[in-house]
């Protein structure tokens, strides 16, 4: 048997803070951005050309076919990408996350 160098590597992502835990049950009880059917929560990672970091702050509602690859190569931000999603579906994820987090935070601040 051979011996681990390291140990496993542990996950470093931060367990959400209460105010994200109540925007995240928010915007998972919302219907899908595209089509109203059930939806999961998508982590908004990229403004269509760059990478962005992963919060919980930053989500959006979408169910599985237009949310995961596995559905259909022409549906979901996972296959199409953020810019690829905005052009097929006319929806800017991102920008819909910040106003749905400001609307959790009850301010009418825009960044």
């Amino acid at each position: 048997m051979l011996a681990r160098k390291s140990p496993m590597k542990v996950s470093r992502r931060k367990a959400p803070t209460a105010a994200e835990r109540r925007h995240i049950a928010r915007i998972a009880a919302h219907g899908c951005l595209v089509c109203g059917d059930p939806a999961t929560v998508h982590h908004v990672t990229s403004d269509g050309f760059k990478r962005i970091t992963r919060t919980h702050e930053r989500i959006a509602p979408l169910c599985p076919p237009h949310h995961m690859y596995q559905f259909g190569p022409r549906e979901s931000v996972e296959a199409l990408g953020h810019a690829g999603f905005r052009e097929v579906h006319g929806i800017d994820l991102l920008e819909w996350a910040d106003r749905a987090w400001l609307d959790s935070c009850g301010t009418t601040e825009v960044f």
